[in-house]
């Protein structure tokens, strides 16, 4: 029998954040993802509301909806809040 070859582990954090990167096509910002209280917080900046939506389905993938939440801003050129 072989033996087993190490399995790099990643924490959550990493994992979420490489899958917003990847899904935003590196699109997003100044990207943190920290975990505090049980709650993974995403924040970053974009510049378009369709990069914001990939960045909330990244994360939405790995995590339930109660234990995620984001601070991501849409800062570009013809910006309005809705």
């Amino acid at each position: 029998m072989e033996p087993l070859e190490p399995v790099e582990m990643t924490s959550l954090t990493e994992q979420v954040a490489d899958q917003v990167r990847r899904y935003t096509y590196g699109r997003i910002r100044n990207l943190m993802v920290e975990e505090t209280r049980g709650k993974v917080v995403v924040s970053g900046e974009v510049r378009t509301w369709h990069s914001k939506q990939l960045a909330l389905q990244a994360a939405l993938e790995l995590l339930s909806g109660d234990r995620f939440r984001e601070r991501i801003t849409v800062v570009g050129p013809g910006y309005s809040s809705r």
